[in-house]
């Protein structure tokens, strides 16, 4: 099984590749560096702190943000040669993410206020 620690070193270096990619190596040539780094980097940095922390609702979340970056991901590996080795990295660190997802532990409030994590066989 991948360890969930797995899932805060990809979103990091999701984040740093976003600045990579739109920011360094290939920026764009109708919007220049300032747009796509805000709309591809900005949705990263919202809940990175809480994935740092393995927040089971912010991993979801970022999970759900992660499809966009997928998909923007295997479109630019589609149509640009140029980008095509970069944005299979992005490709394989999304698919590292979901695949250390099933690590995640429901939990649920104890009557003292802790949480607990369930039993996942009842």
């Amino acid at each position: 099984m991948i360890p969930m620690v797995l899932t805060r070193w990809c979103w990091l270096t999701l984040i740093l590749l976003q600045f990579i990619w739109f920011g360094w190596l290939y920026p764009s040539e109708w919007f220049g560096r300032a747009i796509p780094l805000f709309l591809m980097a900005l949705p990263l940095l919202i809940p990175a702190w809480w994935i740092w922390q393995l927040k089971p609702r912010a991993l979801v979340f970022g999970g759900t943000i992660l499809l966009l970056h997928f998909s923007v991901a295997v479109a630019e590996a589609w149509a640009n040669p140029e980008t095509r080795i970069i944005a299979c990295v992005q490709i394989l660190l999304v698919i590292a993410y979901f695949l250390a997802m099933p690590g995640l532990k429901r939990t649920r409030r104890a009557p003292g206020g802790a949480e607990k994590p369930t039993d996942q066989a009842q």
